[in-house]
Protein backbone atom coordinates (compact mmCIF):
# COMPACT_ATOMS: atom_id res chain seq x y z
CA UNK A 1 0.00 0.00 0.00
CA UNK A 2 2.78 2.39 0.74
CA UNK A 3 4.59 1.72 -2.38
CA UNK A 4 1.46 2.07 -4.30
CA UNK A 5 1.42 6.21 -3.00
CA UNK A 6 4.77 5.91 -3.58
CA UNK A 7 4.56 5.21 -7.11
CA UNK A 8 1.38 7.82 -7.67
CA UNK A 9 3.46 10.39 -6.48
CA UNK A 10 5.97 9.80 -8.49
CA UNK A 11 3.69 9.48 -11.51
CA UNK A 12 2.43 13.52 -10.13
CA UNK A 13 5.72 14.43 -10.31
CA UNK A 14 6.67 13.74 -13.73
CA UNK A 15 3.32 15.33 -14.90
CA UNK A 16 5.02 18.07 -12.65
CA UNK A 17 8.20 18.21 -14.45
CA UNK A 18 6.24 17.96 -17.63
CA UNK A 19 3.40 20.33 -16.85
CA UNK A 20 5.89 23.10 -15.63
CA UNK A 21 9.49 22.55 -16.86
CA UNK A 22 9.30 21.54 -20.79
CA UNK A 23 7.41 25.14 -21.52
CA UNK A 24 10.14 27.23 -20.22
CA UNK A 25 12.72 24.77 -22.00
CA UNK A 26 11.06 25.23 -25.34
CA UNK A 27 11.33 28.82 -24.60
CA UNK A 28 14.34 29.67 -27.15
CA UNK A 29 13.36 26.69 -29.42
CA UNK A 30 12.45 27.17 -32.66
CA UNK A 31 10.53 24.30 -33.03
CA UNK A 32 7.15 25.31 -34.98
CA UNK A 33 4.65 23.91 -32.06
CA UNK A 34 6.67 25.20 -29.27
CA UNK A 35 4.81 28.39 -29.77
CA UNK A 36 1.79 26.81 -29.35
CA UNK A 37 2.97 24.87 -26.02
CA UNK A 38 3.86 28.17 -24.66
CA UNK A 39 0.37 29.73 -25.00
CA UNK A 40 -1.58 26.52 -24.22
CA UNK A 41 0.92 26.58 -20.67
CA UNK A 42 -0.16 30.74 -19.81
CA UNK A 43 -4.06 29.78 -20.24
CA UNK A 44 -3.72 27.02 -18.81
CA UNK A 45 -1.62 27.73 -15.64
CA UNK A 46 -4.30 26.86 -12.90
CA UNK A 47 -5.46 23.55 -14.34
CA UNK A 48 -1.67 22.05 -13.93
CA UNK A 49 -2.57 21.88 -9.89
CA UNK A 50 -5.84 19.92 -10.56
CA UNK A 51 -4.11 17.44 -13.03
CA UNK A 52 -1.88 16.59 -10.63
CA UNK A 53 -4.16 16.10 -8.04
CA UNK A 54 -5.96 13.87 -10.31
CA UNK A 55 -2.61 11.94 -11.50
CA UNK A 56 -2.32 10.90 -8.15
CA UNK A 57 -5.75 9.96 -7.16
CA UNK A 58 -6.52 7.74 -10.71
CA UNK A 59 -2.76 6.13 -10.22
CA UNK A 60 -3.54 5.22 -6.62
CA UNK A 61 -6.55 4.31 -7.39
CA UNK A 62 -5.84 2.03 -10.32
CA UNK A 63 -2.96 0.08 -8.57
CA UNK A 64 -5.09 -0.54 -5.33
CA UNK A 65 -7.49 -2.17 -7.63
CA UNK A 66 -5.68 -4.02 -10.37
CA UNK A 67 -4.87 -7.40 -7.69
CA UNK A 68 -8.70 -7.36 -7.43
CA UNK A 69 -9.21 -7.05 -11.57
CA UNK A 70 -6.34 -9.40 -12.10
CA UNK A 71 -8.01 -12.15 -9.89
CA UNK A 72 -11.84 -11.58 -10.46
CA UNK A 73 -11.89 -10.11 -14.27
CA UNK A 74 -9.38 -11.93 -15.84
CA UNK A 75 -10.57 -15.13 -14.31
CA UNK A 76 -13.70 -14.96 -15.51
CA UNK A 77 -12.31 -13.91 -18.99
CA UNK A 78 -10.29 -16.78 -19.25
CA UNK A 79 -13.17 -19.44 -17.92
CA UNK A 80 -15.03 -17.59 -21.56
CA UNK A 81 -12.52 -19.24 -23.59
CA UNK A 82 -12.67 -22.64 -22.27
CA UNK A 83 -14.30 -25.71 -22.95
CA UNK A 84 -15.38 -27.24 -19.92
Amino acid sequence: MASDLIIAIIAAMVNIVLSLLLPPLLKDSNLPFSEQIRKNYNCNRDIIMVSTALTITFVYISLQISPWVDKNIFSSLAKLGSKD
